[in-house]
């Protein structure tokens, strides 16, 4: 196992070890990466996910093009300028995670280098399996709040609206706390920071911080005017607004936003992790006395966490392993039914009031082009003109109209084949024959439709 090879020592000092900061989506991690970054002797690397990975196969990741699938899982190295134009020049000898904080943090000459990264809610044991003499911050903060955020960012960003967003924070704090507590008893370095503690009390927790990383405070750290969110995802700019603003500050939300049935949910839940986290990281955090969840919905929320952890892994094996190309006409069909779910979608009313003439047109052409197949006879082939209405209707209208013309043609031209060759209609092979021929039609359509998206694109630049 690479956690288990090369392990850090320091004969007894502080310097030049790694610090994670850990923390679930929307709790205020990215503003404490902010201000602790801005410390002289800190250096974090900014959701680079390097561990986020099944560990008994990271000795066959680590041999193949892992800095590459890095780099194309979410721009890790583009993001901290360790590369540019996509060449990996610099980064030859680069071969574990620790190589890489250490090639980012070189400029700077740090105390402490490392990560920040909510996905090592889960990963917490493992961090400290590779690296014993560690320090790990955890985030608290209200959950309810938390997933106001969310559903904000949810919004604007399909990452934070996938189903099952619930059932996997529930997961990733308990595993969180649970993990916490079994480092801090074998000897780990961990350390709790309350959300509401780092903008009330920012200074006071700057200075705590401090003392555990036994570092001496710098009052740069309470300014972020001119802090440094290069790596901060720029697809993530709208939710990340209030960072980038540079001011330490609660960001308001409604409270209308969440379900009530969600919000009576995670106050059962945040009375269990107030208490698990005065327990576990010896903090301070929100009120007592609520109720606490069920055992039963406890454990169902473990295992609806645990399967799709488990599907979440598995999708994360297949972008370290299955070939790149494959993963990039993925990721832009993915993104391409993505966006045209999220476009207003027009009703069939609608478009046949703006487009009849194109329609009457079209269904002319098909109507004339099946009359010319029957008469003309077998000998003769009408294939090409059969596609010239479903262009047509795909290109003008959309690619819903111009399946149903699809759909129609592939049956009456099978039909007439049937009828041509046999002198009657043999239900099984017209079936079969028809679904062959729609399925040809099927791919000239999208290809048609990909052609229409990206006029429409370059219409609206050109505007």
């Amino acid at each position: 196992m690479v956690e288990d090879d090369q392990k850090s020592s320091n004969n007894g000092q502080r310097f030049s070890q790694p610090v994670f900061l850990i923390g679930f989506f929307r709790s205020g991690t990215s503003l404490l990466y902010a201000i602790l970054n801005q410390h002289p002797q800190v250096a974090l690397m900014y959701e680079c996910n390097a561990w986020d990975f099944p560990g008994f196969l990271s000795r066959n990741r680590f041999r193949r093009n892992w800095l590459e699938r890095l780099e194309f899982l979410n721009r890790a190295l583009s993001r901290h300028r360790l590369i540019f134009g996509g060449g990996q020049r610099g980064l030859e000898d680069v071969q574990t995670p620790e190589q890489l904080y250490h090639a980012f943090s070189e400029r700077k000459k740090p105390a402490f280098w490392g990560e920040k990264a909510p996905v090592y809610c889960t990963r917490l044991r493992k961090l400290f399996r590779r690296y014993p003499d560690g320090s790990f911050i955890v985030i608290w903060r209200d959950p309810l709040e938390i997933f106001r955020s969310i559903m904000r960012a949810g919004q604007d960003t399909h990452y934070f609206r996938r189903a099952g967003t619930l059932s996997r924070f529930i997961f990733n704090q308990e595993q969180m706390f649970r993990q916490a507590a079994e480092v801090r008893r074998r000897g780990g370095r961990v350390y709790g920071v309350s959300y509401d503690d780092l903008i009330d009390r920012t200074r006071e927790t700057c200075q705590g911080l401090c003392r555990f990383l036994e570092i001496e405070f710098d009052e740069g750290m309470l300014d972020l005017a001119n802090a440094d969110y290069s790596a901060v995802f720029p697809i993530s700019a709208r939710h990340h607004e209030h960072l980038r603003r540079g001011v330490i500050q609660r960001q308001q939300f409604s409270r209308e936003i969440l379900p009530a049935s969600v919000a009576r949910r995670l106050s059962r839940f945040r009375a269990r992790w107030n208490r698990l986290y005065r327990e576990e990281t010896c903090g301070t955090a929100g009120k007592n006395g609520e109720a606490e969840p069920s055992r039963f919905e406890c454990f169902y929320y473990h295992m609806t966490g645990l399967c799709l952890h488990a599907l979440d892994g598995g999708r994360r094996v297949l972008l370290e392993f299955l070939p790149l190309p494959w993963l990039s006409t993925y990721r832009l069909v993915k993104a391409d039914i993505l966006s045209r779910r999220a476009e207003k979608q027009t009703s069939l009313f609608d478009l046949l009031s703006a487009h009849s003439i194109t329609i009457l047109t079209s269904y002319a052409i098909l109507a004339g082009v099946i009359t010319l197949d029957f008469v003309s006879g077998p000998d003769v082939t009408m294939a090409p003109f059969y596609v010239i209405p479903i262009a047509t209707l795909t290109l003008i209208v959309g690619r819903r109209w111009g399946i149903f013309a699809a759909a129609l043609a592939a049956i009456f031209w099978s039909a007439i084949q049937s009828i041509e060759l046999r002198g009657s209609l043999e239900l099984g092979i017209v079936i079969w024959n028809s679904a062959m021929r729609f399925l040809v039609f099927l791919t000239v359509i999208f290809l048609l439709d990909r052609v229409r998206g990206g006029a429409k694109v370059t219409n609206q630049v050109d505007i």
